[in-house]
């Protein structure tokens, strides 16, 4: 099991300019498992879904504005954002779930 600040130490490296088959190889000799370093190279996940809330009530006003106005179906892609944002709640749910 890899600890959270080799990690932390790991992505200092790589910010460093370390290349990442480098730092591999001597954690494959220090005698960490394929698991724990894929670990300590898993692509960060961004939480989107403050961004999708906000942008999704910003257009459906701006849009519904628009389409009394100049017939503009802007609003449309609010519904996108909703569903994009719903989405993002239940793959965090998922995520909180397996780690659990």
């Amino acid at each position: 099991m890899i600890s959270e600040e080799k990690i932390k130490e790991i992505q200092k490296m790589v910010r460093s300019g370390i290349p990442e088959g480098e730092i591999k190889e001597n954690l494959k000799r220090e005698g960490y498992s394929k698991e724990d370093i894929d670990k300590a190279f898993a692509p960060r996940q961004y939480d989107m879904r403050s961004w999708y809330l906000t942008f999704g009530i910003l257009f459906f006003f701006v849009g519904i504005w628009g389409y009394f106005n100049s017939k503009s179906w802007l609003f449309g892609f609010s519904a996108f954002l909703f569903v994009q944002y719903y989405r993002e709640m239940i793959r965090l749910k998922k995520e909180a779930e397996r780690i659990q």
